[in-house]
This record gives C-alpha cells, structure tokens and sequence, in this order.
C-alpha cells in the first residue's frame, strides 16, 4: 500500500478487502476441485467394472470390388468410370472439383495432382490417360532475336542553394546545412531538422514532439533534453520569439499537469494538496515554498504558467 501513495486511506480499505475476498474465493474453489477429483474417482471405478460385461462387436473383412483398367480421359470421364478405375469417392470428388476450377487436364502429369494419389494407382492408370487434343495448349515459339531493354536515363540531380535561413520546402535530394546556415527550432519540422548535421529520422521526431508537449521552445538549449545529440547541433539552430503554450495551474487536475514535462507526480499533488487547503494560487512565489520545488524546477517553469 506504501508504494500507492495517490489512494485515499478509504481506498486503500477497500483495496483490501478485495484483496480478502480474492483469497477466499481461490480457497473455497481448491476445496470444491478436491473433493469433485475423488467424486469423479469413484465413478471411474464403477465404469470399469461394469465395463467387463459388454460384449464387443466382431466384424469381419470383406472381400473388394474388382478393380478394371481401360482407356479413359479424366477431363471426360464420369464418376461412375472413375469408381470402376479403383478411385474412392472423395478422389473423384476432387476431380470435378479440379476440372470445375481449372478447366481440363491439358497434360499426363497433372493427373497426379489428385489427392492421396498412391504410387500403385498411378503405374496401373499411368498407360492407360489420354488427353483429346482440344485439351492441349498451344506450344508457344521463341522469338528469333531478343531485343535488349532500353535504358532509361536519369534526369541529373541539380543542386540546391540554401540561405543562412532555410525557408524551402521541396528539396530533389537530402542536403546538409553548412556552416553559418541555421534552422529555427521552433517552426522547422522533422524535414528542416533533419538538414542539421547529427540529427537524422527518429532525433528528428523526437524534438518535434518533446516541443509540443512543451508548448513551444524559449531557448534553442532546450531541444538538447529531447534526445542525446552532439553539442555541435546546437550551431546550426535558433528559436523565434512565438508565444508559448501556457498552463493553468489554478483549473488543470494532476493528470492534466502531470503531462507536462517539467512538473512530475509528486509537484502536481503538493499543487492540487494546496489549492485543496489554501484556495487557488496567486503567484509563482506561491510554488517557491513548496518543498517538492527546487529553484532550478521554478527557473524552468516560469515561461509556462499562468494563475
């Protein structure tokens, strides 16, 4: 219960009764389990003896049909044909089915695709398949002489002149910014950040959405605890005075505060604890004497509140 300190003691007593229940039910149905084990015991017992006076049925084996062998074509050929042939009902089955899908046996060798077709019917059916020409397919003739594919040329990649600022918006191939040349942190999406040398695909994503869960940059420093990234990176960046996305501390539940990066669990509940006691919070100076802020905390989140 310790490690659950967002539950009220009356939640917790109720944890805990659920918890008893729990173990009772799992209790009392061991038990049941137990003694339906010996029940069922018991009425093995009396199955087995009373197993010994049935009397088993004798069958006994019969003689088979007599198989014939003669000429026949299996895209014309009926089921009664193909039982005399020595196939079961299900191979003849799979027959129709084959011809009802593809059409025809156009060769000898597609006979063997029936299902379950054993090596002794295949060497007895074998000489005796014909396949009417009108089954066949044409042979097709190989061209005399085989043309060369033309090559297509490729258009030549032409080169892209940026300005120390990036304003474009298509570019024919990925380019790198040089030196002197920035981005703007605070406007450039993951195709912008990823001209910066050291940030590729998946650096990129993730100052893009460190800076909306943010509401916005106030210093280029700040897209550094996005992600692990070389101090270099930091060159070819700046940030644009744009208005931040600010927070209500005095409306906003601890879930809702709690999705801002700079405020954790525990600095939203001393919030809620002391608008609870105290009523709503006037001033920044207010979070100062809270114990659960630092000054570093304070100097972070000065930008983005608001009372």
């Amino acid at each position: 219960m310790k490690r659950l300190p967002f539950l009220t003691p009356s939640q917790r007593r109720a944890l805990l009764v659920v918890e008893w229940l729990l173990l009772f039910a799992i209790m009392g149905f061991s038990v049941w389990k137990w003694q339906r084990s010996g029940s069922a015991g018991e009425k093995r017992v009396v199955r087995s003896r009373t197993s010994d006076y049935v009397v088993r049925e004798i069958t006994y084996a019969t003689a088979e049909d007599s198989v014939e062998v003669f000429p026949f074509d299996p895209n014309t050929a009926d089921s009664t044909t193909l039982l005399r042939l020595g196939l079961s009902p299900w191979q003849v089955r799979s027959i129709y089915r084959y011809r009802a899908k593809r059409g025809r046996y156009s060769r000898v060798e597609e006979f063997r695709n029936v299902p379950n077709l054993t090596v002794e019917q295949w060497v007895r059916l074998e000489p005796y398949i014909r396949i009417a020409p009108r089954f066949r397919y044409v042979e097709r003739e190989e061209p005399r002489e085989r043309r060369e594919p033309t090559r297509v040329e490729k258009p030549p990649v032409t080169e892209v002149c940026c300005e120390d600022t990036v304003p474009c918006d298509t570019f024919p191939r990925r380019v790198k910014l040089r030196v002197g040349q920035t981005v703007d942190v605070n406007t450039a999406d993951t195709t912008l950040l990823k001209m910066v040398p050291g940030i590729a695909s998946i650096r990129a994503a993730r100052i893009v959405a460190y800076r909306n869960a943010l509401g916005g940059f106030v210093a280029k420093e700040q897209a550094m605890e996005a992600t692990e990234m070389p101090d270099s990176v930091l060159g070819y960046m700046t940030v644009s005075q744009q208005p931040v996305r600010r927070l209500n501390v005095n409306r906003l539940s601890v879930s809702q505060l709690m999705k801002h990066p700079y405020i954790s669990f525990y600095q939203a509940k001393a919030i809620n604890e002391y608008r609870r006691n105290h009523g709503p919070i006037q001033s920044i100076e207010v979070l100062r004497k809270l114990d659960d802020f630092r000054p570093t905390d304070i100097e972070k989140l000065h930008p983005y509140l608001e009372f």
